[in-house]
């Protein structure tokens, strides 16, 4: 088993979560996966927004709730697979969307609601988990394996 780093931040306000996905983005290198988990409205797509920015994404990043799966490329070429798993039964249903077959060396798979699809998902994936409090306020906390550099969001933590 990967050992977990964990690191918490708070946020207020979607500025702040996509400033906390753009921040994240530039801290990862090659192919990654990301597990974006939270209730409804927690900010995963406003986060995984601004993943998508730092990695050169241009133009709307928006959920695939209904498509399931949208692709973007960012400036570098580096392929980003944004995955919305809410309305899947489970792993089958995420295994069937091909998803193994788009990844590259570098591609950056980011799959919002990916605690319903864990069994799926690769051992090294980060989990990052959104906590809604008061107002605009959130609490995300990250659980990446060791290696992964979170140094870039230091500076918000907890």
């Amino acid at each position: 088993m990967t050992p977990l780093r964990s690191l918490v931040v708070r946020t207020s306000g979607p500025e702040e979560t996509r400033a906390c996905g753009l921040a994240l983005g530039r801290s990862l290198p090659g192919h990654v996966t990301l597990s974006l988990e939270g209730p409804l409205g927690s900010g995963k797509t406003v986060l995984a927004g601004g993943v998508c920015e730092a990695v050169g994404v241009e133009g709307p990043i928006t959920s695939p709730t209904f498509t399931l799966l949208n692709e973007y490329e960012g400036r570098s070429g580096r392929r980003v697979i944004h995955v919305d798993c809410f309305r899947l039964s489970g792993a089958a249903e995420f295994l069937d969307l091909g998803v193994d077959d788009r990844l590259t060396d570098d591609a950056l798979l980011l799959v919002e609601w990916g605690d319903r699809v864990t069994e799926a998902l690769p051992a090294d994936t980060i989990r990052i988990r959104l906590e809604p409090g008061d107002e605009d306020e959130r609490r995300i906390v990250i659980l990446g394996p060791e290696g992964v550099d979170l140094a870039a969001l230091e500076a918000g933590a907890e």
